[in-house]
Formats: C-alpha cells, structure tokens, sequence
C-alpha cells in the first residue's frame, strides 16, 4: 500500500464519521473482560466513560499496564448495566478499534459473562492497528507480513507526542487513536 491509498483508505474512513472505542481489562488474555470502557465520537467528544466491575479479578500484569484496581471498579456498574448505553452508542455505527482482535475479544467475553446475546457485527470494527502497518509499509525480512505497531509507538511515529505519566486510561487511547487517523489522514490535529 502507498502513503496516498492509507491516506485515501482513512480520510475515506473519516468520511463516515467513526466512533473510537478503547477499553481495558482484566488481562486474561483468551477470559479478559473489559473493566473501563471509553466511545468517543468523531469530534473527540465522549459519549461513554465508564469504569465497569468484571466478574472476575483484575491481573496484577494488566492493573500494572493500565492503572485500573479492583478497588477502583467495586462500586462500579457491571456489564450487563451500561450495556444498554453501550449498544445504543454502537449498534450499526462503524467503530475504530486498534487491536481489533483483542478488543472483539474483550467485549465477546463480557457479554459472554452475562449471557447475552452479541448483537454487533463485526464488519463495522475497523482495525487502525492494521491500517497504521500499511501506512508505515515496513515488513518483517523473514516473513514478509506487515509490522505491528503499539498504540503508541504509532502515535510517536506520526509526530504526536506522548508523554507517559504513570497510566493512561481508555478514554485518553481513544482519543489517540483518534489522533493517529487525522494524522494518517494528513488532516490538522489540535492538542
């Protein structure tokens, strides 16, 4: 992929008016549940920014990545309580993610645990992790396949500066992700 076809491929993605999504969990990989969620719209404004209390314990490994404790989320509405919130923000919207994979994965496991029914499709996630490798357009010698990149070394590799005090929550990623789309896009980003 050229720098015009990602440039094309986000302003084109722009164009409809994404929701970022961002969230963080317990860190059980393959059993992780989100335990903060963050949307914001395509403006940056936040239309959710909730804590959320998982049915199991947050890892010591994810609260250390991302700041969340369990005694943050105890007073925390649970799932099955912004979820209404949640599916109306999303339902038939297309929605920015950055690791595609693992964030499916979380919100898969948090309906799961409430039994409920998955009602999104997944066609309208959109992964800016994978769009980010084709924009830098470097690949592994050994492989081939395009190299990943973290939320952010992308944001640093567009020029954004990070600065990393302590932890940085759901809706501060999202913003980022944001960020990263205008910046692919080659639109002006204000801070």
């Amino acid at each position: 992929m050229t720098l015009l076809e990602a440039q094309l491929e986000a302003r084109n993605l722009l164009q409809e008016s994404p929701l970022f999504l961002h969230s963080k969990t317990t860190g059980a990989l393959e059993l992780s549940e989100v335990v903060e969620i963050a949307i914001l719209d395509s403006a940056g404004k936040p239309l959710v920014d909730e804590l959320v209390k998982p049915k199991r314990h947050i890892r010591q490994i994810a609260t250390d990545e991302h700041g969340v404790t369990d005694e943050m989320v105890d007073t925390a509405p649970r799932w099955a309580e912004i979820l209404p919130k949640v599916e109306e923000v999303l339902v038939g919207k297309k929605v920015c993610v950055y690791d595609q994979e693992s964030e499916i994965q979380a919100l898969y496991n948090s309906y799961n645990n409430i039994h409920q029914r998955w009602v999104f499709d997944p066609n309208n996630f959109y992964s800016l992790m994978d769009l980010f490798s084709r924009y830098k357009n470097e690949r592994d010698p050994r492989t081939g396949a395009f190299l990943t990149y973290s939320l952010e070394e992308a944001a640093r590799l567009v020029g954004i500066d990070i600065e990393i005090i302590a932890f940085r929550r759901a809706h501060e990623d999202a913003w980022l992700m944001r960020a990263i789309l205008l910046a692919i896009a080659g639109w002006k980003v204000y801070y």
